[in-house]
């Protein structure tokens, strides 16, 4: 989602926030993801041009998979709540070689319940 300014003098409007529920050990967790909106921005073109990429944000917006994309490359985020990122280069980084069988089986399973 797109946050949104709570006050005048406050910056929310130049993040986003991705986040995913899923059941670990018998628990049900959520995960968020904070970004700078423009590394969105940035790398919807260069993602585009994989294919694999091509053909789920043909479906989905980055910031419907950033946290999802995240949980899978580092399964380190599993024991934590939030995670920012304030760098472009970290941010691409999730999405560069992801494990491409297992995003596809989670994002195939979204795309079945979402239609």
């Amino acid at each position: 989602m797109e946050l949104e300014k709570e006050k005048p003098n406050t910056s929310e409007d130049f993040f986003n926030r991705s986040e995913v529920t899923y059941e670990w050990n018998g628990k049900t967790q959520t995960f968020h993801l904070l970004y700078v909106r423009y590394f969105e921005e940035k790398l919807q073109e260069e993602l585009t041009q994989h294919a694999f990429w091509r053909e789920y944000l043909s479906f989905y917006k980055i910031t419907e998979i950033a946290a999802l994309t995240a949980l899978l490359k580092e399964p380190a985020y599993l024991k934590r709540k939030r995670v920012y990122i304030n760098s472009y280069d970290e941010f691409k980084e999730l999405f560069n070689q992801p494990n491409e069988e297992l995003l596809r089986s989670q994002l195939n399973t979204l795309k079945q319940i979402t239609k």
